[in-house]
């Protein structure tokens, strides 16, 4: 009984070792582009609320290289059992007997190199030094927007957000700013092309990404509030609490006092990354997810694709909303997070045409022409003339190897996509600009038509200004290197009480 306890605890070492070490370079060749901070948040708060489906795709595309790996390093084990001596070395009349190795050793010595090697892949090291620096970039150039002049115009103008799962500009066409050498997504392209595009070209751009901003919420927060979402205590995750950043001050915060109604729609659970707690304390939004669906009859849990329900659905049921919101008296923000060209792979209606031999092409074609109806018919509506639309990617894809695949130009500048519908003021230098998703929160106000006394707000500058922004002013791989550093500023004014709570909760852990 002894010695299979043993045999069993050797496989199981052997085995997760294989597994950490297959997970990190599977998530390193994958979604290179992730950074640490968001395995963090997303695991550690929302791992349980995953879509299992992509967690699948995941688990089949390494289940052969599990198998190669745990047969390479479990083979010495089995050599040592039925070999006295491992090698017999024969040097005239004379024989060297190379003995046995040490199991215990063998097996610590892989599970101490599965752990550096994860460490190594996934930027742990990276995060932990800096952590140990603290930066002063909140202090010097954080703008207060709670305490900003911002003079709204005398005739409120609607605004539609819509933040597209994953949009970035090396899906356009070569010739408009893009990598793809066919049109992928034209009737963005031509949405781009006839609106206004801040650009870091003189072609279709957008912005470029940085540190805080790079997952979904993260992205949410940096272009409705302009900050970054930072992790508070050497990766604790940021849940169970009621507030979400209670010292920052949001695009939400300000169209509540300005008297709008405001909702935002997700296609899936909206507790996932906190973005509930988020739009439900910064603009006091009506919610509308995966759950509310199944609540008001919409659909059953039985009919749940993907991470809820679809894009198809998510546009259809956005334009009765918006119709109720619309035959109110006050002016009203409608936000809506799309989900079909999330990776792995995306999601393929059953409507979309299959014109690609990639499924994440169609998804990427079909997403493209549903905006677009979507777009068209907001401006059929007779509540247009007022109304501003923007369209962002939340991120960067995170499914690297699909978009690396067409980059052909070396030092090609992945941007995430950017489009002003309707703005109430021209724009001026939109091209060639150097900005990130911090930028998009002052820009969509000026688009409104606000007034904003300094022309920044957060860590953002309003593009239509022409103001140098952070990265023109700083240069990009300085900012991004004070963004990963820990800021006392940001913990204590703008996480306020849930840094407190944080920091008594890591204590209370090691107690």
């Amino acid at each position: 009984m002894k010695n299979k306890l043993k045999k069993i605890l050797e496989i199981l070492i052997v085995l997760i070792s294989v597994i950490i070490i297959v997970a990190s370079i599977y998530y390193k060749s994958k979604f290179i582009e992730q950074s640490f901070e968001a395995i963090l948040y997303n695991l550690l708060k929302d791992g349980e609320k995953a879509n299992y489906g992509v967690i699948l795709v995941g688990i089949k595309e390494c289940a052969l290289k599990l198998l190669v790996f745990f047969t390479i390093f479990y083979i010495p084990i089995i050599i040592r059992e039925k070999n006295k001596y491992v090698l017999n070395i024969h040097i005239k009349n004379k024989t060297i007997k190379i003995p046995r190795f040490n199991k215990k050793i063998y097996l610590i010595l892989l599970f101490i190199f599965s752990i550096l090697f994860a460490c190594k892949s996934l930027g742990i090291f990276q995060y932990i030094d800096e952590q140990t620096h603290t930066s002063t970039l909140f202090e010097d150039k954080y703008i207060d927007t709670a305490n900003t002049k911002i003079t709204m115009p005398e005739e409120k103008r609607n605004l539609i957000f819509i933040f597209i799962e994953s949009m970035e500009n090396s899906v356009l066409l070569e010739e408009d700013g893009g990598e793809w050498e066919y049109p992928l997504t034209p009737e963005l392209e031509e949405i781009a092309k006839d609106n206004i595009n801040f650009s870091n070209n003189d072609k279709i751009g957008g912005a470029i990404p940085v540190g805080g901003t790079s997952w979904t919420i993260a992205g949410m927060v940096a272009q409705t509030c302009g900050i970054p979402l930072k992790l508070a205590v050497d990766g604790n995750e940021y849940s169970g609490y009621s507030s979400f950043l209670p010292g920052a001050y949001s695009l939400g915060d300000l169209l509540e006092e300005e008297g709008y109604n405001q909702e935002v729609m997700f296609g899936s659970d909206a507790s996932f990354g906190a973005r509930d707690t988020y739009f439900s304390t910064h603009g006091d939004y009506e919610i509308f997810d995966y759950n509310t669906a199944i609540e008001i009859g919409k659909m059953t849990a039985e009919d749940k694709v993907w991470w809820g329900f679809s894009d198809d659905d998510l546009f259809e049921w956005s334009k009765e909303e918006i119709l109720d919101l619309a035959n109110e008296d006050n002016p009203f923000c409608y936000i809506l997070l799309t989900a079909d060209t999330h990776f792995i792979d995306g999601y393929l209606s059953e409507k979309a045409e299959k014109n690609y031999d990639s499924k994440y092409e169609n998804v990427y074609a079909y997403s493209s022409k549903c905006i677009n109806e979507f777009v068209e018919w907001i401006k059929a509506q007779d509540f247009y003339d007022n109304t501003t639309i923007v369209l962002v990617g939340d991120h960067l894809g995170m499914q690297a190897e699909f978009y690396k695949e067409h980059i052909d130009h070396t030092g090609y500048v992945r941007t995430i996509y950017n489009v002003f519908i309707n703005s109430a003021i021209p724009a001026e230098n939109t091209k060639n600009r150097q900005f990130s998703a911090f930028d998009i929160f002052p820009t969509v106000l000026a688009s409104m038509g606000a007034k904003i006394d300094g022309e920044r707000l957060g860590l953002g500058t309003n593009l239509f200004s022409g103001k140098e922004t952070l990265i023109e002013e700083k240069g990009y791989n300085e900012l991004n290197a004070e963004l990963a550093k820990k800021s006392n500023f940001y913990n204590k004014k703008l996480l306020q009480d849930d840094y407190i709570s944080m920091l008594n909760t890591k204590l209370e852990s090691q107690e």
